[in-house]
């Protein structure tokens, strides 16, 4: 966290506009906002009233009588008439690609309970023809009021003229019809590729595992690229509505960096792109092979679309009771799970020794890492590992490897991620929506630390707020929201979707907040001399907000719309 400094409500003219004095159009600025109040989120918290932009760059941030004077006949001059304008929010988490292809099949709903859900599928029944399968969208128990799988019975309430699949911590839930229609009949039925968990009287309950066999009678629609393409464009569009500038892909691959690519050759493209790869190699050998085969170059391509991470996985997650954890699961747990073992303490996908390996060869190819990581063994697993590497090879504290997700920070956790170069990803809509279940599930002293933005802060480690959005295109009801506006305000007010507050030690003020969703968000992709801030030099990504998001109250961060957003210094929104 950096220490609090004294604001002032104008910022001196910067020498870097002198040149434009001369007042010839050939060098006067092409766009000038002026008349608001310019929150620059440099070193001193700055506040402006006015800015310039000149090819696609900041060029002067001061009073609007001084930046004016850098107006030319064709400069377009744009009143704010007191408005707030904000830098561009980085979205460091989204999987685009896949949300845009999922809604060629169909439109998601945000469902929080089994009522709602019983109603959905009563309204996906009229439109299809009786025998044809129902997907319920992806939603978590821990978020739908009654926290477990909805039971067979409550399924063929809402039909039994349609098979009905719900799936949620890696297991399914189906109708009557539906296990008809995979064979499970009597209590001898089994399933080749899953176990069939029952009730006292033997009937089927739900199934662990059983995904090939499911995706035999319902197989993923085809959806070209074409349409894919089509989709990104429109969801790009959608994220401009709420000010995001730059998202970070999380999971791709050179095909989906050539798609962004050639919406920016088009003209499309209007969000900036920092791709990340996933890979499942363990061996330095494989990852070699990896690496050569996707054939970029560390940090390759431009200002809006680039190369910059690798990324494997570690462990799980909440949702699905897979969690690398400090401590045993213990009963609690084990009985949400629906798990066995009381010892069990969550999934561990490389060993420490295939860690070591897998940082030590990124590391010696150039590439930073991202490391899907949620629970508080698995994270110091992952550290122990980037210690190792730097025992002999201290660079690798340069490369700025990121931990994805990384739900439990303890104050020892985030002085070694500090220590080690390490920056943060996390997820504060996951605290908003499922801190109450962590309250009950996982016990007082973990909802306190859950999402712990304050701890990452309090450290100097850069973390990032973000979404991981990954279905749907409605920005507050979304498969995890991917509105800046409720993350500015989860980081700042800490309330969860039950009204309460925990860990009001984990809280950010203002500035830290927009910070974890701009700067801090852009230092992840070594960015942070282009982006996240309003200074002259940087490129001209803004947004300008409806109200004052230092002074209004705070139960209003959430409310903020965007009335413009501009990238480059090209508005891609307006209200």
């Amino acid at each position: 966290m950096q220490p609090k400094r004294q604001r002032v409500v104008l910022v001196g003219f910067h020498i870097v506009a002198l040149l434009l004095l001369t007042a010839s159009n050939s060098f006067a600025t092409d766009t000038i906002l002026v008349g608001g109040k310019i929150i620059t989120l440099d070193a001193q918290e700055r506040v402006a009233e006015a800015l310039a932009i000149r090819d696609g760059r900041i060029v002067a941030v001061g009073s609007d009588a001084e930046v004016l004077k850098l107006a030319g006949d064709r400069t377009e001059v744009i009143k704010l008439g007191g408005r707030t304008v904000l830098p561009g929010f980085i979205e460091a988490h989204v999987h685009s690609i896949g949300a845009a292809r999922a809604s060629v099949a169909g439109t998601y709903a945000e469902l929080s309970s089994i009522a709602e859900m019983q109603d959905w599928i009563r309204q996906r029944a009229k439109e299809l023809p009786a025998g044809q399968w129902i997907e319920v969208p992806r939603n978590e128990i821990t978020r739908l009021k009654e926290r477990r799988h909805p039971t067979p019975a409550e399924l063929d309430a809402a039909t039994t003229d349609h098979p009905v699949l719900y799936t949620s911590v890696m297991k399914h839930v189906l109708n009557s019809a539906g296990f008809r229609a995979l064979g499970i009949v009597d209590a001898n039925s089994k399933l080749p590729d899953g176990e069939i968990v029952r009730d006292e009287q033997g009937r089927p309950v739900l199934i662990r595992g059983g995904n090939q066999s499911l995706r035999k009678l319902m197989p993923r629609p085809t959806v070209t690229r074409e349409q894919t393409m089509t989709a990104l464009g429109k969801l790009l569009r959608r994220y401009n509505e709420v000010g995001i500038t730059t998202i970070y892909e999380r999971a791709t691959d050179r095909d989906g960096v050539g798609m962004f690519n050639e919406l920016r050759d088009q003209g499309r493209l209007t969000t900036r792109m920092r791709a990340t790869f996933r890979f499942s190699a363990r061996t330095a050998e494989g990852v070699e092979k990896y690496i050569k085969g996707i054939g970029f170059k560390p940090g390759e391509g431009d200002d809006w679309v680039r190369a910059v991470t690798m990324k494997t996985t570690l462990d799980g997650g909440i949702h699905w009771g897979t969690t690398r954890l400090s401590e045993p699961y213990g009963d609690r747990r084990i009985r949400f799970y629906r798990l066995t073992d009381p010892n069990y303490r969550g999934e561990m996908y490389c060993t420490p020794e295939e860690l070591k390996t897998i940082f030590a060869t990124v590391n010696r190819l150039g590439w930073p890492m991202s490391i899907h990581v949620t629970g508080d063994g698995g994270t110091e697993a992952v550290l122990d590992a980037i210690a190792a590497v730097a025992a002999t090879d201290p660079s690798i504290k340069q490369r700025r490897f990121n931990l994805l997700h990384t739900y439990f920070p303890t104050p020892a956790i985030a002085r070694r991620t500090k220590e080690l170069g390490v920056g943060v990803d996390t997820q504060g809509y996951l605290y908003y929506r499922d801190a109450e279940a962590m309250a009950d599930i996982y016990g007082k002293s973990w909802v306190e630390r859950f999402i712990g933005l304050g701890e990452w802060a309090r450290a100097g480690v850069p973390v990032s707020v973000n979404s991981d959005h990954m279905i749907g295109f409605d920005p507050d009801h979304a498969m995890n929201s991917f509105n800046p506006a409720l993350m500015l305000w989860i980081a700042v007010a800490r309330l969860s979707d039950g009204g309460h507050v925990y860990g009001a030690g984990q809280k950010l003020s203002r500035f830290d907040a927009l910070r974890a969703v701009t700067l801090w968000a852009a230092w992840l992709s070594f960015d942070e001399d282009k982006l996240g801030s309003l200074e002259p030099g940087k490129l001209a990504d803004l947004v300008v907000i409806d109200r004052d998001y230092l002074a209004c109250p705070v139960n209003e961060l959430r409310e903020i719309k965007v009335l413009r957003t501009m990238v480059g210094g090209k508005t891609v929104f307006q209200r």
